[in-house]
């Protein structure tokens, strides 16, 4: 997965119009953060839980649309994650050539997240798998 300009500035953009924090990762840490607010993200590894759910989504590419409209707690994206000052949260599997290659995340503390936050985030999700690439470098 690439960090490309494109990609920095759509999520930058997806950022603002979701008023959310976004965040991007590989299959280890932290790649990239989108954010209004100060964040202690960049460069951590994942989670735990977040590598459970990398290792879920490896086998069942679906699982991602159920686990997202069910949830009903947060996943912490780094140990020692604080998931008390978030409200909700959207995990998404970055696919290129039907292999994950990382996470895309939404977070919020302001509210919870409804069906259409899903679709943006979705949405977000295909671009993002576009502007990885390296054809946008």
């Amino acid at each position: 997965m690439y960090i490309t300009d494109s990609l920095v500035e759509f999520l930058h953009n997806s950022m603002l119009l979701s008023d959310s924090t976004i965040i991007l990762t590989d299959l280890n840490k932290i790649i990239f953060v989108a954010s209004n607010d100060d964040n202690n993200y960049m460069n951590k590894n994942l989670s735990d839980n977040l590598r459970k759910l990398l290792h879920l989504y490896t086998f069942d590419f679906a699982y991602a649309d159920y686990l997202n409209v069910s949830m009903n707690t947060v996943v912490p994206i780094i140990d020692n994650d604080d998931i008390s000052k978030y409200k909700s949260q959207i995990v998404l599997p970055i696919i290129h050539n039907n292999i994950i290659d990382g996470l895309l995340i939404f977070i919020t503390d302001k509210r919870e997240y409804l069906e259409s936050n899903l679709k943006y985030a979705k949405t977000a999700k295909h671009f993002v798998e576009i502007f990885s690439t390296k054809d946008y470098l």
